[in-house]
């Protein structure tokens, strides 16, 4: 029966935003303990900002998902950003590596250098924790760390085979490979 509800949840996320899950539905018929357990995983992050705004949180989400997707994943995490009030322009900016509002940028880029483990690591985490505190850092790290996690199980479940443009409101964008790499 939970196994039914938890279905019913994937079905209609893939329907709204137009996001195939199949990984997740195979998931979830091989082991629901694993499904839960990964779920639980990605809810640590969700709807947490630790006082930062929400520009800074949801790049660094989106940047967490860009380190390890070349499409679906980032596509979903812009539209969730999108719903959650991040303007789109500011998300094409990130995506294509235009400058933007100042706190998206260096959510973003915190994001990016957390995950490649780079060089101005030190330099970002100094800067997020003076503007936001530690429970910031937090929630940014929090929310890099998840939004990978999708696109990683579905690589190892065998999905992770789909490149696209991210569509931002009405028009698409062609993501800034350079951005993938630390």
């Amino acid at each position: 029966m939970l196994k039914w509800f938890a279905h019913r949840y994937i079905r209609k996320m893939e329907r709204h935003y137009g996001y195939d899950a199949t990984y997740m539905h195979e998931m979830l018929d091989a082991s629901f303990s694993g499904f839960r357990r990964y779920m639980k995983m990605q809810m640590a992050a969700r709807n947490w900002g630790g006082g930062a705004p929400l520009n800074a949180v949801a790049a660094a989400g989106i940047a967490g998902a860009l380190v390890e997707d070349c499409g679906p994943c980032v596509q979903i995490g812009s539209d969730i950003a999108m719903e959650n009030g991040m303007k789109g322009d500011v998300i094409r900016a990130l995506l294509s590596g235009q400058p933007t509002d100042a706190d998206a940028q260096l959510g973003f880029d915190y994001g990016r250098a957390l995950l490649h483990g780079s060089a101005n690591l030190d330099d970002l985490r100094e800067a997020i924790e003076k503007k936001w505190g530690k429970q910031g850092l937090i929630a940014m790290s929090l929310q890099a760390m998840t939004s990978r996690n999708y696109p990683v199980i579905k690589r190892a479940l065998g999905h992770a085979k789909t490149c696209q443009k991210v569509r931002i409101g009405t028009s698409e964008v062609a993501v800034n490979q350079a951005l993938k790499a630390a």
